[in-house]
């Protein structure tokens, strides 16, 4: 009976949790496609998103339904990374996996900050993609002697998370929890393909925001300080547009693996892998 009550937890967590992080990439992606082709201006980003979802009674309720997802995801992932579940062990490649988990946590916590900030500050959240509360709290830091160390404490952390989710993308460990049963050979391989795309964009899109935070806090401009939608902005102006596209798609292709994730996840995983 407790194994059924642990199972249907963990299921419970991982699908709410999944189809709200699905739900947030999924749309980030689509947006700055629609942006890239002057079909909306801007809002790639997760406080955009979550702005524009607060100026309608559904949209409202489903913000605090990703709040709630975010918060399941989070936990779920420190259980993870702490609980160990899949018996990765205590060796260097075990270890960055299980700190991968906690890192990205740290990462889906933007969302249910956005998420509230949205619900609760509507009126200093705007829908265009400007980081403006970003920028506000970056300036106030700023104000105070310790605060560029804190930002660029901050920044770091952003981009360690970056890397971290990078390298964590191409290992073969992070599918595993997906039932391979539900799947052909060839669908394995798609999914892990659109799996590692979604973390790398990921990762890129975090590797940029930590690098300005950085840059704004030694140059002690909090005018330099971007979000998700100015990174966008950053690969297009840049980078390059086909960078821009590949990595808007990538965005998007996270949001997919994150729904097949939350309908396949193998909640028996770690029974299975003692078994074998």
């Amino acid at each position: 009976m407790r194994k059924k009550t642990k199972g249907f937890l963990l299921k419970t967590l991982t699908l709410v949790g999944c189809f709200s992080t699905g739900i947030i990439y999924g749309s980030i992606g689509v947006i700055a496609l629609l942006s890239y082709l002057r079909l909306k201006q801007g809002g790639a980003d997760e406080n955009s998103f979550m702005a524009m979802l607060d100026s309608f009674l559904a949209g409202r309720i489903l913000n605090w339904l990703i709040v709630l997802g975010s918060v399941c995801f989070i936990l779920w992932r420190f259980y993870e990374a702490f609980g160990d579940p899949y018996k990765v062990g205590n060796d260097p490649q075990g270890l960055m996996l299980r700190t991968g988990a906690a890192f990205s946590s740290a990462a889906d916590g933007f969302i249910a900050l956005s998420a509230l900030q949205a619900l609760f500050e509507k009126h200093n959240t705007p829908d265009t993609g400007q980081p403006v509360q970003q920028r506000n709290l970056v300036a106030g830091l700023l104000e105070h002697s310790w605060g560029p160390t804190l930002i660029i404490a901050l920044g770091v952390v952003v981009m360690v998370t970056a890397l971290i989710l990078a390298f964590y993308g191409l290992s073969n460990r992070f599918t595993e929890r997906i039932r391979a049963r539900d799947f052909s050979k060839t669908w394995r391989y798609t999914v892990h393909g659109i799996a590692y795309a979604g973390y790398l964009s990921r990762g890129i899109i975090l590797g940029i925001t930590g690098f300005f935070y950085i840059k704004a806090a030694i140059e002690k401009n909090s005018d330099l300080v971007v979000n998700t939608d100015k990174a966008f902005d950053f690969i297009g102006d840049q980078v390059g547009h086909p960078y821009f596209i590949a990595v808007a798609i990538g965005t998007l292709c996270y949001g997919l693996y994150m729904f097949v994730l939350g309908l396949h996840y193998d909640t028996d995983s770690d029974k299975n892998q003692k078994q074998q």
